[in-house]
């Protein structure tokens, strides 16, 4: 298959996920850092817009990795923060997502694998969000959503909706990641809303 094939998101479900993920993180690890920061912060500016977010008490976002090229929170977390919103950020231990209380004044070291680590690290009960960023590597307009295989988002969802919690879950894409459609396995958590570069993507609107 050529790679001019892959970009187009008709073809999307004639592959499996492997061969998706790869080609997406190929176009996203290409990205040149000047560009890869402004689609970032054309993506901030629409999610830091949104009502879902201005009027979420506790939020769960991700730490961006640069050498992947994942969307950017740099200055997020921080922003949050000083808008009074309670905030937690992923931390990987024992092959599972937990959650980590964020402070402005934290330092960080960077595991093998994973998102980095903060120091101190007071684990959260990770419950009561109202709003979860979440990144990934593929989505599509039914909130399908592909990242890394390790299943960490998938299954921390899982656990908080066996608790009750039903919070918004938005991933942030640039708009190369967005396909028409996703396979998809059954344990696959879907999100809601996908922020990209150019327009805001309500999933209901496309499960309909």
């Amino acid at each position: 298959m050529s790679t001019q094939q892959h970009q187009h998101p008709e073809v999307a479900p004639l592959f499996e996920k492997t061969a998706i993920r790869r080609e997406l993180l190929r176009q996203r690890r290409a990205l040149g850092r000047g560009e890869w920061v402004d689609r970032s912060l054309a993506i901030r500016s629409r999610l830091v817009a949104m009502d879902a977010l201005r009027t979420a008490g506790k939020i769960h976002c991700y730490l961006s990795m640069e050498a992947e090229r994942e969307v950017s929170t740099e200055g997020l977390p921080e922003w949050l923060c000083s808008e009074r919103k309670m905030v937690d950020m992923p931390y990987i231990a024992h092959g599972r997502m937990a959650a980590a209380r964020y402070v402005p004044v934290l330092r960080f070291t960077k595991p093998r694998i994973g998102p980095p680590v903060p120091d101190p690290l007071v684990i959260s009960d990770a419950t009561g969000y109202d709003l979860v960023i979440v990144p990934l590597v593929g989505t599509d307009r039914r909130g399908g959503r592909i990242g890394f295989g390790k299943g960490w988002y998938d299954r921390f969802f899982e656990e908080m909706a066996a608790r009750g919690g039903r919070p918004v879950k938005v991933g942030l894409a640039f708009g190369f990641q967005v396909l028409d459609r996703l396979p998809s396995d059954p344990w696959d958590q879907p999100l809601d809303m996908v922020v990209t570069e150019t327009e805001i993507i309500n999933c209901y609107d496309g499960k309909a």
